[in-house]
């Protein structure tokens, strides 16, 4: 989990987050309006009829990205929860695992890992092992958002000082004035009493109608102080979460039978972006690399794919479906993704 060097509204920052992702997924997701998967049926005995029917159906890369997850989730017993995945029309070299369970793929990425299974596989399983271990990703569009929002609230909070500042003059004024009142009471005369009152009544005019000047200046303190512990957040683990997505990744990818190099070749494509030597919020794309071939040279991991093969054909393939807002494909748990089919198995006898 995370770690904060001071207190920070986590929650918050998730909640605007999690909006954040699901506006971006909506707004860039290829319609599929129009994909109308239908039921797999008892009919369909084998895994071969089943992936030639998912083929059949669903199109472009959509049927890459089910058979590449359904076989990751199959062989690493993650079967037990449904995985949805989206794909976002923009040509940004980008990947990013957010929402539950939901992965989002860059039109970028699948063009330059076309043709090449094993590569996408290991981008893929690397995502689902942020899932799995429970990672916070933000993209580079959420991120931008998430600083606009900071301002914003820089400057409620600055608002906020300055009436507080407001009331508090008031009630000195107010103080001010009716000690001096009480103090002459006795013995004052009554037009004494009565320029007392309306100094009174002047103070509290002057306090409320004049209008609040924003400090900008302070406007800026706040936000370079948010923004400071932001950055903490995004950056302290960054670089750790990273390897561990690496390494848990390519366990998941090569159990499911995917080629080891795969993710080398992924690796080779990152490299080509501007910006890969110098991301000051992940590791380096060398040094990814550089431990990815170590994995590779494991003794330990050399049986993955066996032992993730035997855990295959001990179960069957995975359904999927349509998420309610449609724009995302969901791969169904082993328990299928019919809640009505279930309630009929489970009463109607």
């Amino acid at each position: 989990m995370l770690r904060f060097r001071k207190p920070v509204n986590i929650a918050a920052i998730i909640s605007v987050f999690l909006l954040l992702s699901v506006s971006l997924v909506e707004a860039n997701s290829p319609n599929l309006v129009n994909f109308k998967p239908k039921t797999i049926t008892s009919d369909l005995k084998s895994s071969r009829d089943i992936y030639k029917q998912a083929k059949e159906e669903l199109p472009g890369d959509w049927y890459p990205l089910y058979r590449i997850v359904e076989r990751i989730a199959r062989a690493n017993e993650l079967d037990d929860r449904p995985w949805r995945i989206t794909i976002i029309s923009e040509p940004q070299i980008n990947a990013f695992a957010t929402e539950v369970n939901l992965i989002a793929m860059y039109n970028g990425f699948l063009d330059q890992l076309a043709g090449d299974s094993s590569a996408l596989a290991c981008l893929v399983s690397h995502e689902m092992a942020h899932h799995v271990e429970e990672h916070i990703a933000m993209s580079p569009v959420e991120q931008a958002q998430l600083r606009q929002n900071i301002r914003e609230e820089a400057l409620v909070q600055v608002t906020n000082e300055l009436e507080d500042s407001k009331h508090n003059l008031t009630g000195t004024a107010l103080e001010g004035v009716f000690t001096n009142f009480l103090g002459s009471m006795f013995g004052a005369s009554g037009a004494r009493i009565a320029r007392i009152i309306n100094t009174a009544n002047s103070a509290l005019s002057r306090s409320t109608q004049q209008p609040l000047e924003i400090d900008r200046k302070r406007v800026d303190e706040i936000v370079a102080q948010k923004e400071e512990d932001l950055n903490y957040i995004l950056g302290e683990n960054s670089q750790s979460h990273e390897f561990e997505a690496d390494k848990i990744g390519y366990i998941f990818m090569v159990s499911a039978g995917f080629e080891p190099e795969g993710c080398l070749r992924a690796m080779e494509v990152l490299q080509r972006m501007p910006s890969a030597q110098f991301d000051t919020t992940r590791s380096s794309i060398p040094k990814r690399t550089d431990k990815l071939v170590e994995l590779t040279q494991k003794p330990e991991f050399q049986n993955l794919s066996l032992r993730g093969k035997g855990k295959i054909y001990q179960s069957q393939p995975l359904t999927y479906s349509l998420s309610e807002e449609r724009g995302s494909l969901r791969i169904n748990s082993q328990r299928g993704g019919d809640t009505g089919a279930d309630l009929e198995n489970l009463f109607d006898r």
